[in-house]
């Protein structure tokens, strides 16, 4: 029996639960939002949804935290969602204090749930409620980055997209960082394959700019982000142990960050991949880890002196 809890019901939120109900894996699936009658109307449409695919997963709804139980994962999508001209780092003291309320609720009804969390910004968020709950979390990471790299080379190539393997870490935000000994098509490098037809600069300018066009025109970036999240939570409750680029915490100098890095993921979070990437790869996780850890540890101060 799995049972899969949703933390804020906004677009995001609603998506992500949407793409993982009519896949079918989940047992039961509970909706909080504080505001009662939207996750109400939403359970409806989901109703309506399950009912022509022939689903049979049970749908609870809440406006209590208290409520939200004995789950075997929470994705905490809640919050203030990133807008036209924000930095996801913009977003931070907007969000914090959320995930700070949340970090000193949820556990104490989910145990042994494992945490998956989506609000932006996604590894600092996870780092943050990490930090008042005790609870090991992960978030998305790079993931979403990841599929984009490879959607675009294979978009480009004009292959289909499964030849196509490797992965971005780092930051999902300014400090991604492309793991290009990774990167194959077919199993051979990139380069080889790639040729003239297509650059290392022209991917990562793509997938560090494709978001901010995706949101300037239809307001968000909705679809891509909630499927690579409905594929986390699925390796998770049916153990597919798969290499995904999400962020899993790491200890740096006097804090605890989270780092998108290529992990196994299953009903156990781990191994990574790291001790097997290039050591040109490894320098650019590092600087990456070294770039969050400078913003996350003046975003936290600043917050925490806040609350005090």
């Amino acid at each position: 029996m799995s049972r899969i809890s949703f933390i804020g019901i906004g677009r995001i939120g609603q998506t992500i639960a949407y793409a993982v109900l009519t896949s079918g894996f989940a047992d039961e699936v509970v909706l909080y939002d504080r505001d009662a009658e939207k996750t109400d109307k939403f359970k409806q449409e989901l109703l309506h949804a399950l009912a022509t695919l022939e689903v049979k997963t049970k749908i609870i709804t809440t406006s209590s935290l208290g409520a939200v139980d004995n789950s075997d994962v929470v994705v905490i999508s809640a919050g203030i969602p990133r807008k036209p001209g924000d930095d996801r780092r913009d977003l931070f003291k907007r969000n914090a204090s959320l995930m700070k309320e949340f970090a000193e609720s949820l556990p104490k009804t989910n145990p042994n749930a494992k945490y998956v969390m989506v609000s932006n910004p996604v590894d600092m968020m996870a780092s943050v409620f990490m930090k008042f709950s005790g609870k090991f979390i992960i978030s998305s990471g790079t993931q979403v980055e990841t599929m984009r790299m490879r959607s675009f080379i294979a978009e480009k190539l004009g292959i289909p997209v499964t030849k196509v393997d490797g992965f971005v870490a780092g930051e999902h935000g300014d400090a991604a960082a492309f793991l290009w000994d990774t990167v194959t098509i077919d199993g051979i490098e990139f380069d080889k394959m790639a040729n003239d037809k297509l650059s290392r600069t022209e991917v990562e300018k793509y997938v560090k700019e494709v978001a901010a066009q995706i949101i300037a025109v239809i307001g968000s970036t909705t679809w891509g982000p909630a499927t690579v999240i409905k594929d986390i939570v699925k390796a998770i409750i049916t153990n597919e142990n798969r290499v995904m680029s999400v962020a899993v915490p790491v200890k740096y100098d006097d804090e605890t960050i989270h780092i998108g890095i290529p992990t196994v993921i299953g009903n156990e979070i781990g191994p990574s991949i790291e001790h097997s990437l290039s050591e040109e790869d490894v320098a650019k996780l590092e600087n990456a880890k070294k770039e969050v850890y400078a913003a996350y540890k003046q975003l936290l101060d600043d917050f925490l002196a806040s609350t005090k």
